[in-house]
């Protein structure tokens, strides 16, 4: 499926779901348990989850056969929304089929893994879920938690590379650039500042004649 005919999930920064036209929907399909269904889908990729596992992640404690029902619910919307093909039951496992719904995080996970460190710095548009939270379900609170920091260490990760690159190139006001992102993420860092003081002290050097 192409890209352009495809739902876009928004999981990085403000969280969005939109239609292949643009649109951006509303009601049951963004609701608050529909959107960390979503998620935790989405992290999980082509190898899906249990109901089980989802139940306990979105509605602990429910008894078994109401989170059922809930879960049951859920998937009804968002198959309502984006169509039949969106989530995929097979036997007790439940995945999301990505090339109906694409999602930010998704892209990013590809260019960090093709080293498209450019491309995954574009894509991270803020913090995974950021200021989401399910104060009923300290599970989905943990794993939402765990994923944030290891996609934000993902994204330093990619800003570092990005610096070190422009200035490999000789391009230092880049390199510059790429620290100054990097710093403002995590300013009590000390090894990040000195190497964005070290890129200063070098763009300094080679603007006053000296050489590097």
């Amino acid at each position: 499926m192409n890209s352009g005919s495809a739902f876009h999930l928004g999981l990085f920064g403000n969280r969005s779901l939109v239609a292949p036209d643009g649109t951006s929907l509303t009601g049951q399909a963004v609701q608050r348990h529909r959107i960390a269904l979503l998620a935790l889908l989405t992290m999980a990729a082509s190898r899906g989850l249990s109901r089980e596992k989802l139940m306990g992640y979105l509605w602990p404690e429910r008894e078994t056969e109401h989170g059922r029902q809930l879960l049951n619910q859920a998937v009804y919307n968002l198959r309502k929304a984006l169509g039949e093909d969106a989530i995929i039951s097979e036997g007790d496992e439940v995945r999301l089929n990505l090339e109906v719904v694409r999602a930010d995080v998704v892209d990013f996970e590809a260019a960090m893994a093709r080293r498209d460190h450019a491309e995954a710095v574009s894509l991270y548009s803020g913090p995974f879920l950021d200021g989401f939270s399910l104060s009923d379900a300290p599970d989905f609170e943990w794993w939402a938690d765990r994923e944030r920091q290891r996609l934000a260490i993902a994204h330093a990760h990619a800003l570092e590379a990005l610096a070190e690159t422009a200035a490999k190139d000789g391009d230092l006001r880049r390199a510059i650039d790429w620290w100054k992102v990097r710093a403002a993420q995590d300013p009590y860092d000390s090894r990040v500042a000195v190497r964005l003081m070290e890129a200063l002290a070098g763009r300094t050097d080679v603007s006053s004649g000296r050489a590097q």
